[in-house]
């Protein structure tokens, strides 16, 4: 029997050439032998060679092999980042320990994932402020997802614990505003510029209350594939990364029209 020319051998050198895209030729073409005792040495070699050959006269296949396996995991990721969504719904919408602001009744409920270090954030800052500024139908959640720096982490403590005190949008608008590191010193005098309590603030920032609102962040930001910040979601739709103003209205309406 000629191996190569065999229906079996073709379908072995599929099997070995997918193997190779992840675990590399020759160990890929030896399990994919290993699979049919039949073969002999010879053949086995033989094998090893046409498709060691294939793919270095046909590298366009490797390349496309990799982005079909690329874009069925981009595929499963989304399909898994869904039904997290459905999955953690309490927390991303009915959680009253997650700070929102405008309407409690909008018919689009827009989540921000951020870190007050993140420069696209404070960007985002804007366009979520002009969004709530001219549409009164919108309801926004801010989830704190501290993941540049230490900084970040004190900084989503006190953003948290502010909320305790009835000024989290305040102390969120400062942060953002502010260039100022942030560190205890500039954090203080921006609790003072907003009326707080700055002794209650610090000792409410280190509760446990506020450490598990930021492990529950973490583990949902996992869950929904958000990695980076800013992320969102609105209505239905998980966005990682910044969008202008005038393409966030646009996807805020496609919502409204998914909802209708």
């Amino acid at each position: 029997m000629n191996v190569i020319k065999s229906t079996k051998s073709k379908f072995l050198l599929l099997s070995a050439a997918s193997a190779l895209i992840i675990g590399g030729l020759v160990s890929g073409a030896h399990d994919a032998q290993a699979k049919d005792a039949s073969f002999s040495e010879a053949q086995k070699a033989e094998l090893e060679d046409f498709v060691r050959d294939f793919i270095m006269n046909n590298p366009e296949v490797l390349i496309e092999s990799v982005n079909q396996m690329r874009e069925k995991e981009q595929q499963e990721q989304e399909a898994n980042a869904k039904k997290a969504l459905d999955d953690h719904a309490e927390f991303l919408l009915k959680d009253k320990s997650v700070p929102e602001i405008g309407n409690p009744e909008g018919d689009v409920t827009i989540i921000e994932f951020f870190d007050f270090n993140c420069g696209y954030c404070k960007r985002a800052f804007d366009v979520v402020s002009e969004t709530v500024e001219k549409d009164k139908n919108v309801r926004v959640r801010f989830i704190d997802l501290p993941i540049l720096s230490v900084s970040s982490e004190m900084a989503s403590k006190w953003a948290l614990a502010a909320k305790k005190q009835g000024k989290y949008w305040e102390f969120h608008s400062i942060l953002m505003k502010n260039p100022a590191p942030k560190d205890e010193e500039n954090m203080t005098n921006m609790a003072n510029e907003v009326g707080m309590d700055v002794e209650k603030l610090k000792k409410d920032a280190e509760s446990e209350d506020v450490k598990k609102e930021l492990e529950n962040a973490r583990k949902v930001a996992n869950a929904l594939s958000i990695t980076g910040t800013p992320g969102f979601i609105i209505g239905d739709e998980i966005i990682r990364g910044y969008a202008e103003y005038e393409a966030f209205k646009a996807m805020i309406e496609d919502q409204r029209k998914k909802n209708k």
